[in-house]
């Protein structure tokens, strides 16, 4: 019995090509090695048809009527034939004669297996339900692009499309896919139709191509507009092209005719449809175009218009014709497929699943019996569940759009000097793995032009450290580079934004990563520490050395005079204020940010207490040398140490409710210097901090105000001038505190407060202390109550 297949094939207009005559022996081979099979479709032979489509849709729209009325002059819409053998069309390579001949086909429910139509139109199942691919759907094309364009960082490309519904329609698609993959279009350049162009419209595109600045252009062409653009292409640009499955019958081009022309494309990279072997093919087909298949009407063509014979054997005049052109044509054909072998597997996919099918059901052998209808909508559903493996062991299916997965291969060809054309896989394509896309770089050779892999952007990549900045008015791939702000980074290239670094880290001088920020507080390592801490101790020295030497002399009435316990106390609390000045200083922790401010405060209250009892038992003692003074009975110590009680415990209560109520806590400051974390102790409540500081000042102040109203009274038992000087030595260095300090950042913020301790107790310690450590040690003889009790004159 016999089953029929219907071929539709890609021809040339300008003469029968080696490629499509390897088409169409692929399709016979095919054919022939399923009937010499005793698995596929025992006692059952495949019988088939051949049309050439001349790439018109025209004449494939009536090869198509002929075939369904079974007649060399179609009659329309008609099947002359009772019991039609035809279950089957295959073909075409093009969308638009594929998408013409299903118009027909999709009507009678007949299975129509393209192998080259990539248009995602065949998805729709509602209009093309019989309708299956050998080769994947556009979509599929799309993200190899993408990804390949991604791969090399090409984000500036230009895209020629012939003129066609099908390759228009997929270039212009491909465009919007770009634009989301963030890929810019710089131009979408139509060629137009080799019958109906003229040079202004060629002379148009060519111009377009020169004055690009794109250096990467995609070809979206049809076999005749890619060779009518080929020819007008004198001088070769810098241009890297990529061209889509749609020209694979020119990525495998053999022949060396007119190769000068190709140079132009030197280097270009080809998307095409992944390769198989196919055992035996190439010794058929070479026997077959040399004379065991005759009256072969293809392969007869093809030896008159390519050698003026019809076939090995003689020409038209008689004689013996030359073969070394067609052996040189024969040898350059690879024996890796990939338009031939996507018409070998629909040839095997169609076998296949009618053989599915007559094993269930038998239909076959009752073919004259049963509606060829029948056999159709059969056949149908077994090519929808038809599994199969390729040469290379791949597993072959249709999915419910009836297209393969998406595999493709990436061809890097090269025309060199000495007349010979490689075409080199340098990557491939598979959407069912990860990473979809694999590429060997080392395995491409770019055009002469380029030393380096080509660069095609709008603009030089923002590089680390530099943010994009969409240049006004220009493509979204057009921007300037700015630089990152401090506090943050772009560790990559192009990058939309700057990233901010975390609180604890900045960003290093190049602005490409984050670095851990300085921390900054006053360390005894630093200088600045270093030298107050140095200070504090000699101050510290001094003062136990006075106290030593009051302590010494204790009986002595220098020492005695202004009331001796307070002096005392007085050099004990500057003692402990230099002390004090060691909580500053240091790593913050808890403790000291606690202690520092409300010891200090206590502290140097009790100090400044001190002076002013001392300046208070000045006035009591001269008031009570007047006769019948009232303030006799105040002579002694009792005034004076109830004074600094009650002073000392009123800043004691102050500091108490400030700890419990807002206690001072260590804190970090990361917004104050850049590239720096103050390490600080806050201070809780400022506002109980101020009251602290100004509870000295006007304790301070008041002691100024009462010394200095005693300052005239006789020197030797008065030392109201030296705390009248010490006063406002205090004043001064706490009045330029406050400015100071608040216009302070980081380490110096304690290092002005620290300053202020230091110079207003050192003021204290000299002023005060100084002239009678002078007379004690230096001038012992004015140490004397002669000496004291001697009227000044």
């Amino acid at each position: 019995m016999a089953a029929a297949i219907t071929g539709t094939f890609l021809g040339s207009l300008l003469r029968p090509s080696l490629q499509y005559l390897h088409h169409v022996i692929a399709f016979i081979y095919a054919i022939e090695e399923i009937n010499n099979s005793t698995e596929i479709l025992p006692n059952i032979t495949l019988g088939f048809q051949i049309y050439d489509s001349c790439t018109s849709e025209v004449i494939a729209l009536l090869s198509t009527f002929s075939i369904l009325s079974e007649r060399p002059e179609p009659v329309l819409n008609f099947i002359c034939q009772k019991r039609q053998k035809t279950v089957a069309f295959i073909g075409h390579m093009s969308s638009s004669a594929s998408h013409t001949i299903a118009g027909i086909t999709q009507l009678y429910r007949y299975p129509q297996v393209s192998y080259g139509a990539l248009d995602p139109i065949f998805n729709d199942r509602v209009r093309f339900p019989a309708m299956y691919r050998t080769v994947p759907n556009e979509y599929s094309q799309f993200k190899a692009i993408i990804q390949l364009l991604t791969h090399f960082k090409w984000t500036w490309v230009g895209i020629i499309a012939s003129d066609d519904d099908s390759n228009l329609q997929a270039s212009e698609e491909l465009s919007k896919q770009l634009k989301q993959s963030g890929i810019c279009v710089t131009f979408l350049e139509k060629t137009p139709k080799p019958i109906n162009s003229n040079e202004k419209d060629i002379l148009r595109v060519i111009s377009m191509i020169e004055r690009t600045s794109a250096r990467v252009i995609i070809l979206y062409c049809s076999t005749e507009s890619f060779l009518s653009l080929l020819t007008n292409l004198n001088q070769v640009p810098r241009i890297t092209w990529i061209t889509s499955v749609t020209l694979n019958i020119i990525t495998d081009l053999p022949s060396e005719t007119n190769l000068h022309e190709f140079s132009a494309f030197n280097g270009s990279l080809a998307i095409s449809v992944s390769s198989e072997e196919m055992p035996g093919f190439q010794i058929f087909f070479s026997e077959a175009t040399l004379g065991k298949m005759p009256g072969n009407t293809f392969i007869e063509k093809y030896w008159l218009f390519n050698h003026g014979c019809v076939n090995i054997s003689v020409d038209s005049n008689g004689n013996q014709c030359l073969k070394e052109g067609y052996i040189k044509d024969t040898l350059m054909l690879d024996n890796k497929y990939r338009i031939t072998y996507t018409i070998y597997m629909a040839v095997y996919a169609l076998a296949q699943a009618l053989h599915e099918m007559h094993s269930s059901t038998s239909l076959l052998t009752h073919l004259t019996e049963v509606s060829s209808g029948k056999i159709r909508m059969k056949l149908n559903y077994y090519l929808k569940n038809v599994h199969l493996r390729t040469s290379s062991g791949m597993a072959f299916h249709f999915d419910k759009n009836g297209n393969i997965p998406g595999m493709f291969d990436i061809i890097n060809w090269n025309i060199y000097p000495n007349e010979t054309i490689t075409r080199t896989q340098v990557g491939s394509f598979l959407t069912s793995r990860v990473p979809q896309l694999l590429i060997n770089n080392s395995n491409i050779t770019w055009n002469p032009h380029f030393n380096q892999t080509p660069f095609s952007s709008c603009t030089i990549p923002c590089t680390y450290g530099f943010r994009t900045a969409h240049q006004r008015g220009k493509a979204p791939c057009c921007f300037d580079c700015i630089p990152c702000p401090d506090g943050e980074i772009a560790n990559g290239t192009n990058m939309e934004n700057c990233w901010s670094c975390p609180e604890d880290k900045w960003s290093n001088p190049n602005k490409d990563k984050c670095i851990q920020r300085t921390k900054d507080f006053l360390s005894y390592r630093c200088i600045l520490g270093a030298t107050l801490c140095s200070i504090a101790s000699i101050f510290l020295v001094i003062t136990a050395a006075v106290l030593f030497v009051f302590v010494k002399f204790r009986r002595s009435p220098i020492v005695r005079a202004n009331n001796r316990n307070l002096s005392f106390i007085l050099l004990v609390s500057i003692m402990l204020s230099f002390l004090c000045s060691f909580l500053f200083i240091g790593y913050p922790v808890e403790l000291t940010c606690m202690l520092r401010q409300a010891a200090f405060g206590f502290i140097f209250t009790v100090a400044v207490s001190s002076v002013l009892g001392k300046t208070v038992t000045v006035i009591i003692a001269f008031a009570a040398t007047k006769p019948n003074s009232t303030f006799r009975k105040w002579v002694g110590t009792r005034v004076s140490i109830s004074l600094v009680l009650l002073f000392s415990f009123g800043e004691l209560f102050i500091c108490i409710i400030w700890l419990i109520c807002s206690p001072p806590f260590v804190d970090t400051d990361s917004k104050t210097i850049p590239g720096t974390i103050i390490i600080q102790c806050n201070e809780g409540s400022f506002t109980a901090f101020y009251v602290v500081i100004s509870y000295i000042g006007l304790l301070a102040l008041f002691s100024f105000i009462v010394a200095f109203l005693v300052r005239k009274l006789p020197d030797r038992f008065n030392d109201a001038q030296y705390i009248t000087f010490s006063m406002v030595v205090f004043c001064c260095v706490w009045i330029s505190f406050i400015p100071i300090y608040l216009s302070s950042k980081g380490k110096y913020v304690v290092a002005v407060e620290l300053f202020a301790i230091l110079s207003s107790t050192g003021g204290l310690l000299l002023c005060i202390f100084a002239p009678k450590c002078y007379i004690i040690l230096v001038k012992p003889e004015l140490n004397s109550r002669k000496h004291l009790l001697k009227p000044k004159l």
